[in-house]
């Protein structure tokens, strides 16, 4: 016990000379230094703690900061995905429309009505579509169907108040007279199932190419004359066959429809429900 209270009858005094050191001046600043050294890394840790909190805090905020910043730009893409895709929309329908315009330019003797097509069957047995046009629009049967930049699609085969079938050229139903733009020749397109119509009954030494266009010949005042069918794609000859098989490809997209016109003018001469009996 003597020792220990030696000792703090020491540290007192130790403590006692340092204050008058204190007091004459002369050593405040290398006592305050001393001061800052001992106490450095006591600072240095308070200072971490309180710039790791700070610095906690910031990217809390930070981070919602940046949520919210992601959310909006989410939008925006969003909305300038939607503005893209009308504007693509706008333009494929103008171009639709100019086509239509083109063709109705052209073709200024003939009266023309836009259809839309509401269901369709391009690729069954009898191929045919639905439109949104019929009686009340002035349609019959037998009527000829272009698309929008004039191509044959076909005629229609039934038609209510409301609404109308439209066989299509490559129905196996379907018979359209039609002759090579080149060379003149005369036949007729038929359409076949599961594969690209036909130019029947032209001779072999017609001379026809691939490459030659086919339009429609006006025989039989079922069709008007002169709008374009499709293009020769294959010309298969044999040496004891007559007529030579022609493949055409039709000028029409007919699996992709969405707007058809119908000629109301040009009435066929024949009723079309008979054109499809033997």
């Amino acid at each position: 016990m003597v020792e220990t209270h030696g000792g703090r009858r020491f540290a007192y005094f130790v403590l006692a000379a340092a204050f008058l050191v204190l007091l004459l001046g002369r050593w405040i600043r290398p006592v305050d230094n001393a001061v800052m050294v001992i106490a450095a890394p006591f600072t240095a840790v308070v200072s971490g703690v309180a710039n790791t909190t700070g610095d906690f805090a910031m990217g809390v905020f930070d981070g919602q900061q940046l949520r919210h910043d992601n959310q909006a730009l989410r939008r925006q893409v969003n909305l300038l995905l939607e503005q893209n895709f009308q504007l693509r929309q706008a333009a494929r329908q103008n171009k639709v429309l100019r086509r239509m315009l083109s063709f109705d330019q052209r073709n200024s003797h003939m009266d023309m009505v836009t259809a839309n097509v509401i269901a369709e069957d391009a690729v069954g047995i009898d191929p045919y579509v639905i439109i949104d046009r019929g009686t009340s629009s002035g349609l019959r049967e037998g009527m000829t169907v272009v698309d929008g930049s004039g191509a044959f699609v076909g005629s229609i085969s039934q038609v209510a108040t409301n609404y109308a079938r439209v066989l299509l050229l490559t129905s196996p139903s379907s018979t359209v007279g039609a002759y090579d733009t080149r060379t003149q020749a005369v036949g007729v397109v038929d359409g076949w199932f599961d594969r690209l119509p036909q130019l029947d009954s032209v001779v072999a030494t017609a001379g026809l190419k691939v490459g030659d266009f086919v339009a429609t010949s006006g025989q039989l005042n079922l069709y008007p004359r002169n709008i374009l069918i499709g293009q020769i794609r294959e010309v298969h000859r044999t040496n004891y066959g007559l007529f030579p098989t022609v493949i055409l490809q039709p000028a029409a997209n007919l699996s992709h429809l969405e707007e058809v016109q119908v000629v109301r003018n040009y009435i066929p001469s024949v009723p079309a429900r008979l054109l499809n009996q033997p």
